[in-house]
């Protein structure tokens, strides 16, 4: 491994580690460096989290069990979470995308649990999930993502440390990196026949165009991985601006105030509420500029994800258009009285239903 990387994982303070392990090169490479490093590194606690996603019959029950003797062989606690494989594939969209989201819920649900260890670990931020995601898997999405188009949130590729709670410390490793470390430490691991089928997007990326752009373009792997950097430092230079700009509009500290009967004590509800006047103040000091895009990354920063060009209006001070009430899949704009009321809410229909009630105020 690269010199500096100790000092690097270091520098997070992370004590509390449960390792996401599926069997291949790059996890068991994770794991065995956490495990061989941990009094060096200052970890209290290791945890080896597998999730069997139900959609191999007999490879993924190997890799489980794979996954749990390298544990018991190491001394370190293991924790097994399977999901409905069927409900998977039956389920709207990618399925890739699909198996990604429910592994991380597992994942959560694994680090969460009081026998794990991390649950009172994350309240002081001494607490992750560590994945093995390393620099191949950030020039992918890189590529795949100026494929199909991006924004500067998406220009900064895959986090190294995602809402504090998941850590990717190998993400300037790359792969012939870690197949020298396995060789040099005689480590066995499995292989996914899965990742080999180019029917996936990722797979067509990784063992197709990857190679090929990098044959015409020598080094477009570490320049895709440069790029993620440069651009990561950038936004968060632009957040900050954006929150001296749009948090002096918040009302009541960002809480909601929704009016009796919009919400029944069903519902899972997050979200600011900005004043009107407050936000229109704003806007009309920038009246000249562009700030549309930078209002729609300050609140997917809270959460609250919005499409591009969502608020997009040429004829609006600062270009920033603020819907009278509208919904994007869980997600809510309504204006109240004085107010704009964003809001997250557990399914569709409640977003749709926030927004049903007859609300007549004027536009901002």
């Amino acid at each position: 491994m690269k010199a500096f990387f100790p000092d690097k994982i270091r520098q997070y303070g992370f004590r509390q580690l449960l390792l996401a392990v599926s069997g291949g090169l790059d996890s068991i490479c994770l794991a065995h460096y956490f495990i061989k490093n941990r009094e060096v590194l200052g970890i209290e606690w290791l945890g080896i989290a597998h999730v069997h996603h139900g959609l191999r019959e007999k490879t993924a029950d190997r890799d489980a069990a794979f996954v749990e003797a390298f544990a018991k062989s190491h001394n370190v606690p293991f924790f097994l979470k399977k999901l409905d494989g069927e409900a998977l594939k039956r389920a709207e969209g990618s399925l890739e995308e699909n198996a990604r989201d429910a592994r991380y819920r597992a994942l959560t649900e694994i680090a969460l649990d009081p026998s794990t260890s991390l649950r009172s670990a994350q309240d002081d931020k001494k607490g992750a999930i560590v994945t093995a995601h390393h620099a191949g898997d950030q020039a992918e999405t890189m590529l795949m993502r100026l494929r199909r188009g991006t924004t500067l949130a998406g220009l900064r590729g895959i986090q190294e440390v995602r809402s504090n709670f998941i850590f990717r410390p190998f993400l300037n490793i790359t792969r012939a990196e870690l197949l020298a470390y396995a060789q040099e430490n005689k480590l066995e691991w499995c292989e996914d026949e899965s990742n080999s089928d180019v029917k996936f997007a990722r797979n067509k990326v990784r063992h197709d165009l990857l190679p090929k752009l990098e044959l015409s373009t020598p080094g477009a792997t570490e320049q895709l991985c440069r790029i993620a950097g440069v651009a990561g430092r950038v936004y968060e230079k632009v957040i900050d601006a954006c929150k001296a700009m749009f948090e002096t509009a918040i009302l009541d500290g960002g809480s909601l105030r929704l009016r009796s009967g919009q919400a029944p004590s069903a519902m899972t509800i997050q979200g600011i509420t900005i004043g009107k006047k407050q936000l229109r103040k704003v806007l009309l000091a920038h009246e000249n500029a562009d700030l549309s895009e930078m209002f729609r990354l300050w609140l997917s920063e809270k959460g609250l994800r919005f499409p591009i060009s969502f608020f997009y209006d040429a004829k609006e001070p600062a270009h920033v258009k603020i819907p009278h009430h509208a919904v994007y899949r869980r997600r809510a704009i309504v204006k109240i009285g004085h107010t704009v009321q964003i809001c997250e809410f557990s399914t569709p229909e409640e977003a749709l239903n926030f927004v049903s009630c007859d609300k007549k105020d004027k536009g901002l």
